[in-house]
């Protein structure tokens, strides 16, 4: 069922970016796979499979446990079981293609026309939202192909709206530990190769790289210099 749950998904990526191109989609998929699990599956991983799928009708897909939940999130489903039971109609052959049986004519029309219903309002209720970095947080915004294509438009996510920030500034007296002693603050460097702190685990809004967990040393080097 992974291979069906990979066409679905770069199916919805066509539509939601308006793009017939593998590679723009796959990446998109990546990025909504790290946002939504905190785990990265790459965007040459997605491409492979998807273009595997396209050139050999037969083949085997095997994803990920965290990439077949996040791609079943991002297709408006709970979690994987809630996929499978919605899409138990189509099972496999042993050659491994797909077969649709249908008793009778009247059915085949029903079912289709049921069908045709559920794509239509599920696509109205699930239209992908989008964010972008405004100089220290993400605010919502509708899509934009060019923003897209120079990796400035993110999948909305509503905990990176909330929660991620990056703290201006901050000083030696800035808690960056909580009582426990665990970290509040991630950091990482820009493109000018200044530090920069966060409020939340996540990618660098300017580079893309994953921010680290604040330490003693950064600190002291980075933040306490006087």
């Amino acid at each position: 069922m992974h291979r069906k749950l990979l066409i679905q998904a770069f199916q919805k990526a066509k539509d939601d970016i308006q793009t017939d191109k593998v590679s723009p989609r796959a990446q998109l998929l990546s990025d909504f796979i790290f946002e939504d699990s905190n785990e990265q599956y790459g965007e040459k991983s997605l491409r492979g499979k998807y273009n595997l799928i396209i050139n050999d009708s037969e083949a085997k897909i095997r994803l990920k446990k965290h990439v077949e939940e996040a791609l079943s999130h991002y297709l408006g489903y709970k979690d994987y079981p809630t996929f499978l039971a919605a899409n138990k109609t189509n099972e496999l052959d042993e050659g491994g293609k797909m077969k649709i049986l249908w008793s009778k004519n009247k059915i085949t029309i029903i079912v289709s026309l049921i069908i045709i219903t559920s794509i239509i309002i599920y696509n109205s209720l699930t239209r992908q939202r989008w964010m972008i970095w405004q100089e220290d947080h993400y605010v919502e915004v509708k899509f934009d192909l060019e923003k897209y294509n120079v990796n400035q438009l993110k999948v909305y996510k509503e905990e990176r709206i909330e929660f991620f920030k990056k703290i201006n500034n901050p000083t030696c007296s800035y808690d960056f530990f909580n009582e426990d002693g665990s970290v509040r603050v991630w950091y990482g460097k820009n493109n000018d190769k200044e530090l920069e702190c966060f409020t939340s685990f996540g990618l660098h809004p300017e580079t893309g790289k994953t921010l680290k967990p604040i330490t003693d040393y950064m600190i002291h080097k980075y933040l306490c210099k006087n």
